[in-house]
């Protein structure tokens, strides 16, 4: 079962706020065999329970701090193979820690992104986090991320026993879990974190019509309000990233009343 470490008082670094002093940054190396050691930034104490709990078949040893300036030490300490935090660390912002992190190391640095934190994630990609995953977590997903990050994995093909595959491929479209990216026609297409997650859900669900009240709730993990439009202007903005229109769509189908279908089989 993962060990579940947590040290509740750990001082500051010594002769910088955010420990830059203290670390010195250590190239990736080829790991030994063994769990993966994974350092998880979660001030809440239930769900880094539930977490170590429900990776505890997945071959994880799990060490847990409290906030970001516990982190940054041990980083330096533990060389984890793969760093997961909250949007919202205590003590240190999630900018501060991902850019102080990237610097000490290039492991892979997961952000755990619930309603509100699009844009601390957007900030985090920009400054060296590696990827984005959905919180509260859901298990197949981060198990499959952790293990596609590790050098000479299966990479961003992998899945992790029937859970989310890292990359989803039809026609024309491929979406990159681990790098947060949508390919079109092999281009790059950058997504903000809403619309990347519409892409996710339509992509798993290619073909099907998928109603508005499941996207919001997928998406924004709230039951959708009575009025509201943030949906349509998403797709609005999908389809201009996409090359696609709504009076003639290539990928993102409109059916009027119900919700949406995405159909790649024109796609290229």
């Amino acid at each position: 079962m993962p060990a579940l470490t947590s040290s509740t008082a750990v001082p500051q670094p010594a002769g910088s706020p955010d420990g830059e002093e203290r670390m010195e940054r250590a190239p990736r190396v080829e790991r030994a065999d063994g769990p993966l050691r994974v350092l998880l930034v979660e001030p809440e104490s239930e769900q880094s329970h539930q977490l170590v709990l429900s990776l505890s078949g997945h071959d994880v040893d799990i060490t847990v701090c409290v906030d970001g300036a516990e982190a940054l030490l041990r980083v330096g300490q533990l060389r984890p193979d793969t760093l997961v935090t909250s949007a919202t660390p205590p003590e240190v912002d999630l900018e501060t820690l991902v850019r102080v992190t990237r610097r000490a190391t290039d492991i892979p640095i997961l952000i755990g992104v619930g309603p509100g934190d699009s844009q601390r994630a957007v900030r985090a990609l920009a400054v060296g986090a590696t990827a984005c995953v959905s919180r509260p977590y859901r298990i197949p997903e981060l198990a499959a991320l952790l293990r596609g990050s590790l050098p000479g994995g299966d990479g961003h093909h992998a899945e992790a026993g029937g859970g989310t595959p890292l990359a989803l491929r039809s026609g024309a479209l491929e979406l990159d879990a681990l790098g947060h990216r949508l390919f079109v026609d092999g281009s790059p297409v950058n997504l903000a974190l809403r619309e990347f997650g519409i892409m996710d859900f339509l992509l798993r669900n290619n073909g099907r019509v998928v109603s508005r009240e499941e996207l919001w709730t997928e998406v924004w993990h709230k039951p959708l309000p009575p009025v509201n439009n943030t949906i349509a202007v998403h797709i609005r903005r999908l389809r201009h990233k996409l090359g696609d229109s709504e009076a003639q769509p290539r990928f993102i189908h409109t059916v009027r009343g119900i919700g949406y279908r995405l159909d790649t089989g024109n796609g290229g």
